[in-house]
């Protein structure tokens, strides 16, 4: 069932904005997010958080990283890259702009913070981005310890990244958007060179979020647009906010940010982040993110939650319709996520869109996770069947020759324990009553293969192995749905002596 988020009542959009839509246009609700950690994959020569992948006019994707160095050599607070290429698997990171004028990493000034970049975007050949004043954590005096941004100015580049306006120094002594209110501004992500999107007038308008000024947590989210005609100007005047009821109405736009109404509201949960229109369903997704419980030191969480959102429209409603946290890194952390208008596509059992994230501790080794990675996020649009898990221990289970059981204290596999093999050869099987069945187990640099098989019938063969990544811990590495009605039986079998740490079973109903 989905999970209504906390909205203002003037957001309730009215039925009449049907009749604006293009024709032959649906707008299809996304019903479940599936993480696909599985394909989660990671740039080990990078280096900095805050990745917030745009499509440029000319195909590639480029973005910011902050307190890195991104693909170049010297940290700075902000430095600009290029990720070239048109293969997902292939695509290959460079450093632009280092962004001298901005700082060395963790620079400040007098007022106590330091440069960071927010939304970033490509429209009509120009690209964009917002950058804010920050404080960390202990200096930030706020009581949940949450990252303070301020101050936001919008700059932007004609040539690729190689130079920009405004000036670090513009945006110092004059930012465009003084205060909180609009301290942590993302881009609505429409396509390539900002989409060509009609609906929700997106291909008159330029949409933009942003919180109530914190990096991680905040408040809420208020909604605000400009002509893309008039974005080039850089000038505040220009812009409008939502304050409520249809956007399709011009009278639901104030030039007055005070008159903003938020269109999502979930307190200490909404960290900066850039949402994206799926064009396969006509909808609008974003991730609402934050750490739990409240943190005691900066910056040490003990679980970071991405939950998901899903609207119509940029104003909403917006509605919950997944959830995970980062309890699969094994004590790691994600957090930053930002969402991809390029490399959509339909697959078996949805769309698939690419997340973009970062995460801790804070090292620059090509095993850390300071870095930029991307997670596959699988939408349905049907809601997923019943489930239940089967532990590795389980009597329906059985195992061949050549198994372990491993249990730690403080493990986070599974009620705790594992069923290790190095045996080429060495199977297990499980009987089960269901439609599908999910096999979860860990992945690591050691790990080897496994083949899969239903009912006698091969299935393929998983690769379980992991560079350069922590050990990921009930990860969802196979699934198979849709069987008859019935008693089912999969069996697993190793296809080397690389380590197979079996954790469970998922029974679809």
């Amino acid at each position: 069932m989905k999970t209504k988020i906390a909205l203002s009542s003037a957001l309730m959009v009215s039925c009449l904005s049907a009749l604006f839509l293009n024709a032959g246009e649906v707008s299809t609700p996304i019903a479940v997010v599936l993480p696909d950690l599985n394909q989660i994959a990671k740039w080990d020569d990078s280096n900095g958080d805050t990745a917030d992948p745009f499509w440029a006019d000319d195909g590639n994707l480029y973005h910011f990283q902050c307190d890195g160095r991104g693909f170049g050599k010297e940290p700075r607070n902000l430095c600009f890259n290029q990720i070239a290429g048109t293969d997902l698997g292939g695509l290959r990171g460079e450093l632009v702009n280092a962004m001298d004028e901005y700082g060395k990493a963790n620079a400040s000034e007098k007022d106590g913070a330091n440069w960071k970049v927010c939304g970033q975007e490509c429209i009509d050949g120009v690209f964009y981005a917002f950058v804010a004043r920050n404080r960390y954590g202990n200096h930030s005096k706020d009581p949940l310890l949450r990252q303070t941004s301020f101050n936001a100015s919008l700059i932007k580049s004609t040539d690729h990244g190689r130079t920009w306006t405004r000036t670090a120094r513009e945006n110092y002594e004059a930012p465009m958007w003084p205060g909180n209110r609009f301290g942590g501004p993302g881009f609505i992500h429409y396509g390539r060179n900002g989409g060509n999107v009609r609906r929700d007038g997106a291909d008159q308008f330029v949409y933009v979020v942003s919180n109530n000024g914190f990096w991680n947590g905040g408040d809420d989210f208020i909604l605000a647009r400009i002509r893309r005609d008039d974005l080039p100007k850089l000038k505040t005047g220009d812009w409008q906010y939502f304050t409520g009821g249809d956007g399709l109405d011009d009278k639901a736009w104030s030039g007055e940010i005070a008159s903003a109404t938020p269109v999502v509201n979930r307190p200490a949960k909404l960290g900066w982040t850039a949402p994206v229109f799926v064009a396969e369903l006509n909808r609008y997704l974003l991730v609402s993110w934050y750490v739990t419980p409240t943190l005691k030191t900066w910056f040490t969480p003990e679980c970071v939650v991405y939950d998901f959102l899903e609207a119509p429209h940029p104003w909403g409603p917006w509605t919950m319709v997944g959830s995970f946290d980062d309890r699969f890194l094994g004590g790691n952390h994600m957090y930053g996520p930002n969402l991809c208008a390029k490399f959509q596509e339909r697959v078996d059992g949805g769309v698939k869109v690419e997340m973009f994230t970062s995460g801790c501790p804070f090292q620059d080794k090509p095993g850390g996770l300071y870095k930029m990675w991307r997670i596959p996020l699988i939408l349905r649009t049907k809601p997923l069947p019943a489930a239940t898990d089967v532990n590795d221990n389980d009597p329906a289970v059985r195992y061949s020759k050549g198994w372990i059981v491993i249990a730690q204290k403080g493990s986070r596999d599974f009620q705790g324990d594992v069923h290790y093999t190095r045996s080429a050869g060495a199977t297990a099987t499980f009987r089960f009553t269901g439609t599908g069945v999910e096999i979860l187990a860990q992945k690591y640099q050691d790990s080897g293969e496994l083949a899969v098989a239903i009912d006698g019938q091969p299935r393929g063969v998983v690769n379980l192995n992991l560079k350069n990544f922590p050990r990921l811990v009930q990860v969802p590495v196979f699934r198979a749905e849709g069987l008859p009605v019935g008693e089912h039986q999969v069996t697993i079998e190793s296809q080397g002596e690389g380590a197979i740490a079996l954790d469970a079973f998922r029974v679809l109903h």
